[in-house]
């Protein structure tokens, strides 16, 4: 008989794309669209997947059961889903976690009637976004219970996020430091368009019809300009009611749960993901000081944004600016704002009854006081009870293509440096982007000291981790680059294990880029064969001493030759047999094993 001796190779990992020292590995897999993850206060992992679901990992693998599951009532499709979840911060007590999703149309309209079937879905229509709190019973809180379901934003169709286009609907949920809970939208628009209002593409008909909107908010993307809406916002509520904290800069304390009660900052496009900086804010809400959010703010055609939100009531200039600069088209798209009445409008001398946006927003600049010129008679100001605003700028942002920038001042005029201008105050690489992700302030102290105390921000098509330093101040400091080609990044955080974790959502994993020094990393195979077939009896001679280990630790070695035979050798000779005119394949693995116990194959 003949014989054909399969040797099984390893796995060859991906080109190490992070800095001399650190290694990137794959380290859960199996999960579908995940697109978060966080920690309870035991080390144990909740991952959240866009369809709806969240996963837990312990003890090295996922569990087999689901902590939660509302996919019957999600609306995944297109770039919605189920995209912010974060845990009480007194969950192992109360065990309470708090998800933030777009609702499928077929469960908002129906849930409840005979016609509601859980099989069914409805897309591609006007929907909202909403934010529902669940609690874990059981051993371990290792399940949620779906009959504590309370919905804190969103209870019907008239009261949630209005989502009227493809993407730009849910974002992150963080808790601040002072207790409350901050949730980003986006702007609900048209992303193939200019779109202030009645777009094409965009179910704002249908919204108008079903109460998700009212008549004042169909303007499309300047509906992150209007105070009294959630699109375009970071809000910020009690976690025990979903009302509006007195402390928000808008607050009305006779509608605690009105859109202008929860807005705490504006001008947002696509605020996918935030992260809160540790260290800063105060523990009581009644101050308004949640902490400092870094955001991540997806642009349109031009500019990504990074932005700090370090109080109330800023407003980061969407649709106006994208990144630092006016956008063109959105300036020349000259909108009423039908919540803020002009009042010199007289239909004779002024023929403009409400205020414009473009009114109400101007360049951030240092002149005192800002000027806001009625647009009837530049004699008179608009007067301060009708909001106005200074545009807020990212202290970076970067292009789509090849450049990066850094906010700064020629005298009371805003100017912007790139990165690798020698006058840079922020001293940087140059680097594009396409889609920016906020990642996670990383607080371990198994980095070395460099990259300790930093902040962490990706991009998703462009693949990229770099590392960003901001001031006690919150004020840049430098840019450095770090990772990169890691796939489509769709979040960042830090591990209990002190090693920084993203989620690659084109490989459907969990990956994590760990400091070599501080982890016994496992060793990698490497075996050959001199003959690859012939007539039984067939001599093989195997080497398996180049395998290798990232420590330099000494390996032991098992071949499993696939005939019942094994070898501990590092370099066997192996005699296979086989029957007469039979011909015979075995597949050949080697395992190697560190003293560790850490395995390659």
């Amino acid at each position: 008989g003949w014989l054909v001796i399969a040797l099984l190779h390893p796995v060859i990992a991906e080109a190490q794309n992070v800095p001399s020292g650190f290694v990137d590995q794959s380290m859960i897999t199996g999960l579908v669209n995940p697109v978060g993850f966080t920690h309870d206060a035991n080390g144990r992992m909740y991952i959240w997947e866009k369809r709806g679901t969240v996963r837990l990992y312990e003890g090295g693998a996922l569990l087999p059961t689901l902590f939660l599951d509302i996919s019957d009532e999600v609306g995944n499709w297109r770039d919605h889903g189920m995209l912010g979840f974060a845990l009480d911060p007194d969950f192992l007590n109360n065990g309470h976690c708090y998800v933030l999703y777009a609702v499928d149309r077929h469960h908002l309209m129906n849930h409840g009637t005979p016609q509601y079937d859980p099989n069914t879905n409805e897309y591609f229509a006007a929907t909202i976004m909403r934010i529902a709190r669940f609690t874990a019973t059981g051993p371990g809180l290792s399940i949620t219970d779906p009959g504590s379901r309370t919905v804190l934003l969103g209870e019907t169709a008239q009261t949630g996020v209005p989502l009227l286009h493809e993407s730009h609907s849910t974002g992150q949920l963080v808790f601040g430091t002072d207790g409350t809970l901050l949730a980003a939208f986006g702007d609900g628009a048209s992303y193939s368009l200019v779109d202030a209002g009645s777009a094409n593409g965009t179910y704002w008909a249908q919204a108008l019809a079903d109460g998700i909107i009212r008549p004042a908010e169909n303007v499309g993307a300047f509906r992150s300009q209007l105070v009294n809406c959630f699109n375009g916002k970071v809000v910020r509520m009690d976690p025990a009611t979903g009302d509006g904290v007195p402390s928000n800069p808008f607050y009305d304390a006779d509608d605690p749960r009105s859109p202008r009660s929860r807005v705490w900052a504006m001008g947002l496009r696509n605020p996918y993901r935030m992260t809160l900086r540790p260290g800063t804010g105060s523990t009581d809400p009644s101050l308004g000081d949640p902490g400092s959010l870094y955001i991540g703010d997806v642009g349109w055609s031009t500019w990504e944004d990074l932005h700090v939100c370090n109080e109330g009531g800023l407003n980061f200039g969407w649709p106006l600016f994208e990144g630092m600069d006016p956008h063109t088209g959105y300036w020349n798209a000259v909108t009423a704002n039908l919540d803020a009445p002009n009042p010199l409008y007289d239909g004779v001398n002024c023929t403009i009854p409400h205020y414009r946006f473009q009114d109400l927003l101007i360049q951030e600049t240092q002149v005192h006081p800002k000027p806001f010129p009625n647009p009837c008679d530049a004699n008179y100001q608009i007067p301060q009870w009708t909001p106005r605003f200074m545009h807020t700028r990212p202290p970076i942002d970067f292009r789509h293509g090849n450049q990066s920038r850094c906010a700064a001042w020629n005298g009371t005029t805003a100017v912007s440096y790139d990165l690798d201008d020698p006058a840079s105050p922020v001293p940087g690489p140059r680097f594009g982007g396409w889609a920016s992700i906020a990642g996670t302030w990383f607080q371990g102290d198994q980095f070395p000291q460099g990259y300790q105390n930093v902040y962490f921000h990706a991009d998703y098509p462009g693949g990229w981790i770099r590392k960003f330093e901001f001031d006690p101040a919150d004020q840049a400091v430098s840019v450095s680059d770090f990772a990169s080609a890691l796939g489509a990044i769709v979040y960042v955080g830090e591990g209990t294990d002190g090693a920084l974790w993203y989620i690659a959502y084109n490989q459907n994993a969990v990956r994590r880029i760990v400091y070599a020094n501080t982890v016994d990393l496992d060793p990698v195979a490497a075996a050959t064969q001199d003959v690859v077939f012939g007539p039984s009896p067939l001599e093989v001679q195997f080497t398996g001493s180049g395998s290798t280990d990232p420590e330099g630790q000494a390996l032991s070695y098992l071949w499993d030759f696939g005939d019942g035979n094994t070898s501990t050798d590092a370099d066997p000779m192996h005699t296979f047999t086989a029957a007469p005119a039979t011909p015979t394949t075995h597949t050949v693995q080697l395992t190697v094993t560190d003293p560790g116990g850490n395995t390659g194959s």
